[in-house]
């Protein structure tokens, strides 16, 4: 069995070299971060990441939760088949996986806040012009770009509390994402929904495309761009060297949160295709969604809590096994009440886990080359975002959607043991280097 995975750890990189000659001291961003306001409270970090942080990631959480009840049903009326439904809605995790290094490079290049501004623009115009075509091609290309725009907004903005939140917030501040990311989710849904139902499936992505473009607004609010001091303790950093040198840590960093990912994933694709089976409307499969979401909403400040002061592992293991229940369930389910009981359990542990995949990522990342470090596993653990609605449109032609739900639960639960069995714990252990890692301290 690999060995588990040390939290992040600076190391002997041509980033750190190069950040110690231009400051004259072993630095990097994370060290200007904790020099900026060493004493401030938890509550003050959370008011002060709201333009930068919170409301990029609302107005593009919300702009893609309006789509979500309405993108199988809008292909299933273009008279695609279940493979081909998983496939289109796939496409969005393939975009998302791979926009990972060249949006690092990006960020490398230019700035961070740039990276922000350009994903938003190009997710918001691919999601408009996906309600307006009902040709495959181009509708594979526009969730694949969408989902290349979310990928690099959801980089850009852990990128950001890597180097800029200190690490005893950082389960918080995480959570409060996921918490941000629910609420949106809360209401996209019944207003997506509701919308497709009285006016067209064609007004609903539209509203969700200006929506998500209103997130730019972080460009022109007061604090809304990067703390100038972190952006110059960052120098460049060569991205492909960096993931040669960390490759072992980012594949086992990221497998785990793969299969956690395609089992999120794959339930926006099971829950609407089980319950238009049963007979419910556009508008109840979007209020179905919504209630789990409440709940997942409801739950999400104990995920911070947990994660920061017991461990990351104790968040973790108990609540995605109480989420990949809720999916064994909805392959049960014979009506709109077992569904709807099932949506509450996948909610409620999934709501439990809010910013765990982000805070594993941020623990892991090697102090100055968080940027590459993080685009290595965006890139493994976003495949799942891929796998997830393919392997339930193909389970589903194949055997039907209970087994498909099955299937769906006991991916989720190979995640949970390979982040408890190799990863381990990384949120309470001291920073000591992977041996591979020792073994290049040594030799530099």
């Amino acid at each position: 069995m690999p060995a588990a995975i040390s939290p992040a750890t600076p190391c002997s990189s041509t980033a750190v070299a190069t950040s110690t000659d231009r400051r004259g001291l072993l630095t990097s961003a994370t060290d200007v971060a904790r020099e900026l306001d060493p004493d401030r409270s938890v509550w003050a970090e959370l008011r002060r990441l709201i333009p930068p942080l919170y409301v990029p990631i609302a107005m593009m959480t919300l702009g893609v939760g309006i789509i979500l009840p309405i993108v199988p049903l809008y292909l299933e009326d273009t008279g695609v088949g279940l493979t081909a439904v998983g496939v289109v809605m796939g496409a969005f995790g393939v975009g998302a996986a791979l926009v990972g290094i060249p949006a690092s490079s990006f960020a490398e290049r230019r700035t961070n806040d740039h990276l922000l501004l350009i994903a938003i623009a190009a997710a918001a115009t691919s999601v408009v012009l996906f309600g307006l075509t009902e040709l495959a091609v181009l509708l594979v290309l526009a969730r694949f770009v969408a989902g290349s725009g979310f990928g690099a907004v959801g980089q850009s903005r852990q990128l950001f509390i890597t180097r800029g939140v200190p690490i005893r917030f950082r389960g918080r501040v995480n959570s409060g994402m996921g918490g941000t990311h629910r609420l949106a989710l809360v209401i996209g849904p019944v207003l997506g929904g509701a919308v497709a139902e009285a006016v067209s499936f064609r007004a609903a992505f539209v509203l969700a495309g200006v929506v998500m473009a209103v997130g730019a607004v972080f460009w022109i609010l007061p604090g809304g761009r990067e703390d100038q001091r972190i952006v110059d303790a960052a120098p460049p950093v060569a991205v492909r060297a960096s993931l040669r040198r960390h490759r072992g840590r980012v594949a086992r960093g990221g497998v785990g949160p793969m299969l956690i990912q395609a089992g999120r994933e794959g339930r926006y694709v099971i829950i609407p295709l089980v319950a238009d089976r049963l007979g419910l409307s556009v508008a109840e499969i979007g209020g179905l969604l919504a209630v789990g979401t409440v709940i997942d909403f409801v739950v999400f400040p104990i995920s911070g809590v947990i994660m920061d002061r017991f461990g990351r592992l104790y968040s973790i293991v108990p609540a995605f096994t109480v989420m990949a229940i809720g999916l064994v369930m909805l392959g049960l389910a014979d009506d709109a009440t077992d569904v709807a009981i099932a949506s509450v359990l996948i909610g409620a542990g999934n709501g439990v886990t809010s910013g765990a995949v982000l805070t594993l990522g941020a623990d892991l990342a090697p102090e100055g080359e968080e940027g590459p470090y993080l685009a290595g596993f965006t890139l493994v653990s976003n495949l799942g975002l891929f796998l997830g609605p393919l392997v339930v449109g193909a389970v589903a032609d194949v055997a039907g959607l209970d087994v498909s739900a099955f299937v769906l639960g006991g991916i989720l639960l190979a995640g949970v043991a390979w982040i408890a069995l190799v990863i381990g714990e990384t949120g309470r252990r001291p920073p000591n280097p992977t041996p591979d890692e020792a073994r290049q301290a040594r030799s530099a």
